[in-house]
Formats: C-alpha cells, structure tokens, sequence
C-alpha cells in the first residue's frame, strides 16, 4: 500500500492539478462520511461542524495522478474494472469500450479470480475496486492470486489489502461521475486519442448515472 502522504503534500508544490481546484470542490470529490476507518485517518483534513470528514483536494488530485500512471503500465485487457454501485457504470462502461478493460458490474460471482471451472473464472493483472466495502469479496480473491488491487476509498472505507488507496468520495453521483471522466480523459491523453484535455468530446455531465 502506498503510505507517503506527507511526500504527497511535498511532491505537489509548483505541480498543476489536472483539473481546476474548484471543479473538484464543486463535485464534492473532498466530502467523507462522519466515521473514519483508522488507515484513512491520514487522508483527512478536517472534520466539519456537521461531523463529515473532509479530505485533501490537493493529496486526492496526486493520488489520482498515480493511479493513472499505474494502470497505464498495464494491458487494458489485463484489468477488471468491478463495481457494484451503479454511480460508476456510464464511466467503467466506456471504459471498456474505447480502451478494452474489463467490467465486472453488479454481483460479483465468487470463484471468478480463483476458480477455473466457473464460467466466469477470469486471470487479471491489476484489479480496480470503486467501493471497497461493498465489493469485499473482489478483494478477497485478488489477495488470494496477489495481483495489486487500486481503490477508490472515502474516510470510512475499509482499505486492508488496498495496495493503492485513491481517497475519494465514492458515494457522491457526482464525483464519481468526474472520477471516471477524468479517468478516460487522461487514458486518452496518454494513448493519443486526443493531443490536448480540450479535445476530449464528453462532458462531466455525460458520466452522471441517470436513476430512472
């Protein structure tokens, strides 16, 4: 697991956030819960008068960065991205679309990491987990194979066996929606699709999960 976040704090002076300050504040991607696991403690920059605790925007934007970089090390097929919550699929689905991860939305089936006899049974490199305490057992069976699991995770997330810890609000429809905006953005960048962020055809609004 990644633990230098005083070196986060320090390493970000006179680097640029990859995107304005206030476009983060607006979606909320800073708002934690009112509890908060003891791992996470480190992440957070206060608590409010109303008792949620607040994390910080510039370690959650280097955090951000390094995930990035991290999964472009990998084969797009050799990811799978799993989330149970809905707020994530507009995002995760074109992900898979435009890049060739893998989505595992929905129940995840036990046995799909460890069991070959299932017909779901799949061998990823890299795991991505958009809420950790919901999809627990995802995590339990990327342990089991060793393969290195990036979470997103708010103040009150159970991170044990994290190796990358994303602080983020994962509960919020919008800053998970600008999560993976962000996400395919920078992928883009990085792949070549488009030559600078101003290119990128989607909008923030296209990622927001429409409940009907």
């Amino acid at each position: 697991m990644v633990e230098k976040t005083k070196n986060d704090s320090q390493n970000y002076i006179n680097q640029k956030t990859l995107v304005n300050i206030d476009l983060y504040l607006k979606n909320g991607i800073h708002i934690g819960t009112k509890y908060k696991n003891g791992t996470m403690k480190k992440f957070i920059f206060k608590s409010r008068s109303d008792k949620l605790n607040v994390m910080d925007v510039k370690i959650i934007d280097k955090r951000i960065q390094i995930a990035i970089n991290f999964l472009a090390r990998y084969d797009p097929k050799d990811v799978v991205f799993v989330s149970r919550k809905k707020y994530a699929l507009p995002g995760i689905n074109l992900l898979e679309k435009n890049f060739g991860y893998t989505v595992k939305s929905g129940r995840f089936i036990p046995g799909t990491f460890t069991n070959p006899e299932s017909e779901h049974f799949m061998e990823p490199k890299l795991v991505f987990i958009v809420d950790p305490n919901i999809d627990r057992q995802a995590i339990l069976e990327a342990k089991k194979i060793r393969i290195p699991i990036v979470a997103l995770a708010t103040t009150s997330s159970n991170v044990r066996n994290i190796d990358l810890v994303v602080p983020f609000n994962n509960k919020g429809r919008k800053s998970v929606a600008l999560f993976f905006w962000l996400l395919n953005r920078q992928l883009q960048l990085n792949n070549g699709y488009i030559s600078k962020p101003e290119d990128f055809a989607y909008k923030t609004e296209d990622f927001i999960y429409n409940v009907v």
